[in-house]
């Protein structure tokens, strides 16, 4: 998602809730909600990190004011 934030790798929006998070990211970097969200539900292909954790309840995961949150393409095993 460098392409849409100029580069940045890392930024602060407030939120209470991965949902939250991604509102303010798409207020600042217009189409980081469109790789994340579809149908209004986490991208099957996006695991979210919270505080080093995989976020089990993904757009309801809440977040602390000092949480950090990774977005990864899920990684998905293959034979041999």
């Amino acid at each position: 998602m460098r392409d849409l934030t100029g580069g940045i790798t890392q930024v602060e929006v407030p939120g209470a809730t991965v949902r939250e998070v991604i509102a303010g990211l798409e207020s600042r970097y217009p189409g980081v909600q469109d790789r994340l969200v579809e149908d209004g539900r986490l991208r099957p292909n996006i695991t979210v990190i919270v505080d080093g954790a995989t976020a089990q309840k993904r757009l309801r995961e809440p977040v602390g004011e000092h949480s950090e949150i990774h977005f990864l393409p899920a990684i998905s095993g293959g034979t041999g």
